[in-house]
């Protein structure tokens, strides 16, 4: 005789509690790199661009929305699969950082850190050179508005600090599930990494 079938954590879990849609967007701005939250149950927590950079106008097009879309989309069903982080590049030509976000053993959503340069901004080449191709792709009009927002967007170039960040991003994780079963503030949150993790706010 066949038991009862085990209950799905994903419906437990809700990352629209509490302080954590707060949290997600005072991070943002601490370190200065876009984080999207979501459930994998459908529920987007919080998505945003950190001071409405480039892939905020990028995504702000019809074109770019969907390739957008079809970029995330891949990476979520990737992670769904392997449940195991990954640094990926978009389309655009950012670093999009992904981690699953797992309570008793079950993925229960995923965490994505974008809108990160690969390389350093070599003087001698401009965005357009570098970038022009995005802006053309997705039918941009203003493209010096366009280009003033990469001074928001930070680097990391070495594969060293990108797989630091990756772990760096994993603990965040860690902290937003036991968060979504506590009412916690952003500054019991901030206090929290600070003494768990030394290299918190270092990027």
């Amino acid at each position: 005789m066949l038991g009862k079938p085990l209950p799905n954590v994903n419906t437990k879990v809700s990352f629209a509690s509490g302080h954590i849609p707060e949290l997600l967007k005072n991070l943002e701005n601490f370190l200065g790199v876009a984080l999207s939250l979501r459930s994998t149950t459908g529920e987007v927590v919080c998505k945003t661009d950190y001071f409405n950079g480039p892939c905020s106008i990028i995504r702000g097009t019809e074109r770019g929305q969907a390739r957008c879309r079809k970029t995330y989309k891949n990476i979520e069903d990737r992670l769904l699969r392997r449940k195991k982080p990954f640094v990926n590049v978009c389309y655009a030509g950012f670093l999009i950082f992904a981690v699953p976000l797992e309570f008793r053993g079950e993925m229960v959503g995923t965490l994505l850190g974008s809108q990160i340069l690969p390389f350093e901004r070599d003087k001698n080449l401009s965005l357009e050179a570098l970038f022009g191709h995005t802006a053309a792709a997705v039918g941009l009009t203003n493209t010096e508005e366009f280009y003033k927002t990469f001074d928001r967007v930070r680097t990391l170039k070495p594969d060293l600090q990108r797989i630091t960040f990756l772990q760096y991003l994993e603990e965040i994780g860690e902290h937003f599930i036991s968060m979504a079963f506590a009412d916690k503030s952003w500054e019991i949150f901030l206090k929290e990494m600070k003494s768990t993790t030394p290299q918190f706010g270092r990027f």
